[in-house]
């Protein structure tokens, strides 16, 4: 659960829907982003600039392009928006990323990219199940996503894979096995996003219609500590687990269901702690009395669980009368039971 202690500042500039060849079942960007316009240069350019007035007090700086398929829409558009940040490179922003899908790379994009030295490149995999992509109607098979990757790694990118557990005819089996090939292709980093349900897509149409049950915030969170064991054995850093909030997504303005909650990536990393923690106690066959873990200072709130839920978890499954997390500021990871 070690995680960099580096102060990132993302400068977003947000890229609607106009890039995109289709309509994922999933998908409605105005509802994830918040935005539906396209912006100008001067738009571009005034961002970059607030942003970077309080740049001094982080240690990365990175322009991000949000909201839709970066390398779909028109290569003059592209040019226009890469234009305006790559003044800025070097001078108080370190790298570009952008998001796109995996059908949407080739040589010729990536030389673009390139030229205005574009650093993360992040796909939108979402699964490498083709008979869950081809119902989620992405439009693009597990193939395209090997392809593409290879590409961005042979040309020198920072390769970043995004997925979607949950997903219309995915079961836990297939978003075990995506998680597998997912890391089998050697990602720099993943993103974890649960499949939830929106408001105005056709995965809502198809809820209404009893086509589709999304899974249960409890089974999603016990599945994605599992996926993030997957990852973490390789090596693999995971940068984001659930979908990021915004004003719009509140379960009330947008979302129609789902396993959404607005500290998804820290209930996932809680129950990792609490799944180490059981297996050592069994391993020790201990229980009853009094235990004391000793954890990390920074990770003692993931330990305890939210409203305490890993004490008493512990205390069901063990007998313990009474569990105790003690902070320690030397650790960096781990824990130790005393």
């Amino acid at each position: 659960m070690h995680k960099s202690t580096r102060r990132r500042l993302v400068i977003p500039i947000f890229v609607p829907h106009v890039g995109c060849p289709r309509l994922c079942v999933f998908c409605n960007q105005r509802s994830i982003s918040g935005n539906i316009n396209i912006p100008s240069r001067q738009e571009t350019t005034d961002t970059i600039e607030q942003y970077l007035e309080v740049a001094n007090r982080y240690d990365v700086v990175e322009v991000a392009f949000f909201g839709g398929s970066f390398t779909a829409i028109h290569p003059a558009l592209q040019e226009d928006f890469l234009s305006c940040v790559y003044p800025y490179i070097g001078k108080g922003v370190d790298y570009v990323r952008i998001s796109t899908r995996p059908d949407c790379i080739n040589d010729e994009i990536l030389m673009r990219l390139k030229k205005y030295r574009v650093h993360v490149i992040e796909l939108g995999a979402q699964s490498m199940d083709d008979k869950v992509l081809e119902a989620s109607l992405r439009g693009h098979t597990s193939r395209h996503t090997i392809e593409a990757s290879e590409l961005i790694k042979r040309e020198g990118f920072v390769l970043g894979l995004q997925t979607m557990p949950g997903l219309p005819m995915s079961d836990r089996n297939s978003d075990i096995e995506t998680a597998k090939k997912i890391a089998a292709l050697g990602p720099d980093l993943v993103r974890i996003y649960p499949t939830i349900i929106i408001k105005k897509t056709h995965l809502e149409t198809m809820y209404r219609q009893g086509k589709y049950e999304p899974q249960t915030l409890e089974y999603m969170i016990d599945l994605c500590a599992e996926l993030v064991e997957i990852y973490e054995k390789e090596g693999i850093d995971i940068a984001r687990i659930g979908l990021q909030s915004s004003e719009n997504m509140t379960e009330e303005k947008e979302i129609v269901a789902g396993p959404y909650h607005p500290a998804f990536g820290q209930l996932v990393h809680s129950r990792r702690a609490l799944q180490g923690i059981v297996d050592r106690v069994r391993e020790m066959r201990i229980g009853g009395g009094k235990v004391l873990i000793r954890v990390p200072e920074k990770e003692l709130s993931t330990y305890i669980g939210q409203r305490r839920s890993n004490v008493l978890k512990l205390k069901e499954m063990f007998n313990f009368e009474d569990v105790r997390f003690i902070p320690d500021p030397l650790m960096d990871n781990g824990f130790v039971l005393e």
